[in-house]
Parts: structure tokens; C-alpha cells; sequence
């Protein structure tokens, strides 16, 4: 299975005969294909003719940039065999913040040669011979050159029947209503008393709303808290059975790293979920294990709602974003909008980016608590720090009503932080005094709190 998001580069790359454009007949709308082949023939009106490869090369360039400026999946059909052609083609997606995917054909050298021999539009032996060495080269360094994806495609996976191509939208049909919930934290208590108040009922081991509303979790579903475990199985449960959708945090990105082996920094409420884990009989471990990572797997890193409506994502998302899928839009979408530079108490610089959002969509976001939950700009930060003592916050969309419990204790605690969630103080870089004396909204958006990508 090859899956794509719908925002995607699909640069091919194989010697003449590895089968790239019958692969791509055969999975994509002939609109979708850009083929280096036929704009040789639209310029020259030979396929064959070298001699026209210049500028069929700025055709094929200019067509693929046309098509990523108006948010078009994209599949680029050439050899893409050596470095600077395929360079080329990953710049050209990433001025357009397009995932940039690079899938290679990796078909023995005689059976192109003999495939080739077969067709009306023959490459000459030696040129394939030279191409196939150059194509060996490349799956040793390719890794390397800063594609978001690559995959090594064989012929076994191309005959294949179970082979199959799809292109993932981040637009859910799920109807709504909607129910989003802020960070949990572990705070399982406080999710059963907020889903009973927002009217879910429980069956069997999951919850539902007798009115076909469904819960949607922004993340940060575990660490700091004491029952995150439980709080990811409600979780979990509620969206295998249809009830729920999610959207990972920070700190679910973290979990996972964990859960993967890597070499992490246990630190910032994650001891208190390792803790957990520990506890649990060996099988057991194994069964939370894969569970949290099919969720976080396959979860997206923001919703698009409501026909484009409402955007959840964990940190915030900005406009220009939504549609996308780059590194740089999941790290925000994980992280919010950070400057790389940490305050004097170990905090991270953060750009207010919800006071400059012009959105028509709606974007609910957590990851920094702040004390109330306010609309600013069309986007509302519903984290409101029950793991603080704070309060654990539902949106009711499309009413746009709040919804909350209190905490029933501060379980976790950073010398000023809780204290300013529990008083109701605004956090630094706020101006919020300004704001309310103009009659403007009070900001919800990332000010001081949280912690930076590195620190976590």
C-alpha cells in the first residue's frame, strides 16, 4: 500500500522500461500525471526527439509548478535518475509546502532491456545500461537529499494484486456536531465527569452521545497526570468505535518516540506515564504499545472539518497551512510557533501567530495553557491547564459554547505556572490590558507556557 497525503509531489524515478507511466496510468487520473515524455511531444510533436528535450524540460517544469499553485496532486513522470534532476523537482514542491514523495522503481536491468525491446519508442541499450548503475547509486544516498517520503518499489509489489495506491485527504465527511476537548494530561476523572456533563453515555467500554455528536481530542492525551492510561483507552475506544476522532500532541509524538526505543529525555510529565507502563504484566505492555502507536500512526496531524469550516490542530495552525503536509506544518501543528529561544525560566519563545490569523476557517487548538478560553481571530486555544488546576475545556461546535469541569487537584506543578493558571493571570507577551480597554478580544493564543520541541 502506497498512501499519500492529498497535498503531494509523487516524483517517479526508474531507468525507460521499469514500468513508471504504465504504474501511473494505471492509479492516477491522466490530469494528475505530468510526463516528461509527452512534453517532448507537445513541443516537438515526437516523443523521440532528443533534440527538443530542453524545452520540454521547462514545459514539464513549469506545468508541475502551475498545478502545486493551485493545491493539485502532482505526479511527476521522468527518469528523476540522476541527483540534480531530482533536486530540481523537490524544490519546485517545497516552494509550494507540498509533501514531496519520491518512489522508486527498482526493476532489474533486463527486464527493462527486454520490455524495451518490445515497444514502438526504443532507448537504446547502452543509455538504459548507464541508467541502471546510475539508479543503483541513488538508493544508497537518496535517504539523504530531503524528500519527506521515499519508498523502493519491486516488480513482486508491482504484480501484486493486494498493491494498492491512496491519496489521504485531511478533510473528515464525519458529520458533526462536534465536541472538541482541550489537553487531558491524564486526567481521567475529569474526562468522565466532562463527557457526562457535555451528555455522552457510556457503552460498553466507550462512550457516545445519544444525539450522533462526536468527540474530538486534540491531543496531549497522556504525562503529568496520574491516569494516563486509562485516559488514552477511553480515548482510543471512542475512535475505533466511531464515536471520537484525534489529532496528536506534543507529547503523543513524544510517547511514541519512547515506545519506539529511541534515545529521549524522559522529563516534563512522561516519567509519570513510564511509571505506568512499568507497572502493567509484560503482555500487557506489548498490547498498550501497539495500540498507542496504530492510533498516533494513524492520525493526522490536524482535522479539517464542517467543509472547511473548523481546523483542530494541537498547536494552532496558520492559514496558509491548512491543506498541507510538510515537516514544517506538522512541526507546528505539534509545537505551535516557537522562535528556538527558551526564557530565562527554561520556557520557549513563542510568536502570537492567533493575532495575525485572517482565517475563514475556525481553528481550536490546545498545547499552551492559558487561564480562560477566548476567540481571538476566528481561532480559540481551549487549553485551559487541568493537569495545572485548572480546568479541562469542551468546544461545542457548531454552537461555539464552552464547556468545563474543574480540576480535582494541580498534578502537576512548575514554580509560577500553575499558580497563574489557578488565579486567572494571563501569561508574558499577552498586552491583554490593551486589548480588552479597545473592546478587542482577549487573546487565547500561545503566550507564555509549554514547553519547546527540544525540551520535550
Amino acid at each position: 500500500m502506497l498512501s499519500l497525503p492529498r497535498t503531494t509531489l509523487l516524483v517517479l524515478c526508474g531507468v525507460p522500461g521499469c514500468g513508471k507511466s504504465s504504474f501511473a496510468r494505471c492509479y492516477f487520473k491522466d490530469t494528475m500525471v505530468v510526463s516528461s515524455d509527452h512534453c517532448r511531444t507537445l513541443v516537438s510533436d515526437f516523443e523521440t526527439n532528443m533534440a527538443s528535450s530542453r524545452e520540454a524540460f521547462k514545459l514539464f517544469r513549469y506545468t508541475i509548478e502551475r498545478r502545486l499553485a493551485l493545491g493539485r496532486f502532482t505526479v511527476a513522470d521522468s527518469t528523476a535518475v540522476t541527483r540534480r534532476a531530482r533536486k530540481d523537482l523537490l524544490r519546485i514542491g517545497k516552494k509550494y509546502g507540498f509533501h514531496v514523495a519520491l518512489l522508486i522503481f527498482n526493476i532489474p536491468v533486463d527486464v527493462c532491456l527486454e520490455r524495451n525491446a518490445r515497444r514502438d519508442r526504443r532507448v537504446v541499450g547502452p543509455v538504459i545500461k548507464r541508467m541502471g548503475k546510475m539508479l543503483l547509486k541513488t538508493m544508497k544516498v537518496v535517504h539523504d537529499e530531503g524528500f519527506d517520503s521515499v519508498k523502493i518499489i519491486t516488480e513482486g509489489e508491482l504484480q501484486d494484486p493486494a498493491f494498492d495506491v491512496s491519496i489521504r485527504n485531511h478533510e473528515v465527511t464525519i458529520p458533526g456536531p462536534y465536541d472538541i476537548i482541550g489537553d487531558i494530561h491524564g486526567c481521567y476523572e475529569e474526562l468522565l465527569m466532562l463527557l457526562q456533563k457535555l451528555g455522552y453515555r457510556k457503552q460498553f467500554d466507550y462512550y457516545h452521545h445519544p444525539a450522533g455528536r462526536k468527540a474530538v481530542f486534540i491531543g496531549d492525551l497522556t504525562d503529568r497526570g496520574p491516569q494516563s492510561l486509562k485516559s488514552f483507552r477511553l480515548v482510543k475506544n471512542m475512535v475505533d468505535s466511531g464515536n471520537a476522532l484525534y489529532v496528536p500532541g506534543n507529547h503523543c509524538r513524544k510517547l511514541n518516540r519512547y515506545l519506539e526505543g529511541r534515545k529521549i529525555k524522559i522529563s516534563h510529565g512522561l516519567e509519570r506515564t513510564v511509571e505506568e507502563i512499568k507497572a502493567l504484566p509484560e503482555d500487557e505492555r506489548a498490547e498498550f504499545k501497539e495500540s498507542f502507536q496504530q492510533l498516533y500512526r494513524d492520525a493526522p496531524p490536524y482535522l479539517i472539518l464542517d467543509q472547511g469550516r473548523l481546523v483542530v490542530a494541537h498547536g494552532g495552525i496558520k492559514e496558509d497551512m491548512i491543506g498541507k503536509v510538510t515537516e514544517r506544518v506538522k512541526s507546528f501543528c505539534f509545537f505551535g510557533d516557537t522562535t528556538g529561544e527558551i526564557t530565562g525560566d527554561g520556557l520557549p519563545v513563542r510568536r502570537d501567530w492567533a493575532r495575525e490569523y485572517r482565517g475563514a476557517a475556525l481553528v481550536v487548538y490546545g498545547h499552551t495553557p492559558v487561564p480562560e478560553a477566548v476567540f481571538v481571530n476566528n481561532t480559540v486555544d481551549i487549553d485551559q491547564g487541568c493537569v495545572l488546576g485548572g480546568k479541562l475545556t469542551a468546544l461545542r461546535y457548531p454552537e461555539r459554547e464552552f464547556v468545563q469541569v474543574p480540576a480535582l487537584a494541580a498534578y502537576y506543578m512548575r514554580e509560577g505556572f500553575s499558580a497563574r493558571v489557578q488565579a486567572g493571570a494571563e501569561f508574558s507577551n499577552r498586552e491583554d490590558d490593551a486589548h480588552r480597554s479597545s473592546g478587542a478580544s482577549a487573546p487565547a493564543g500561545p503566550g507564555g507556557g509549554e514547553f519547546s520541541q527540544a525540551g520535550v
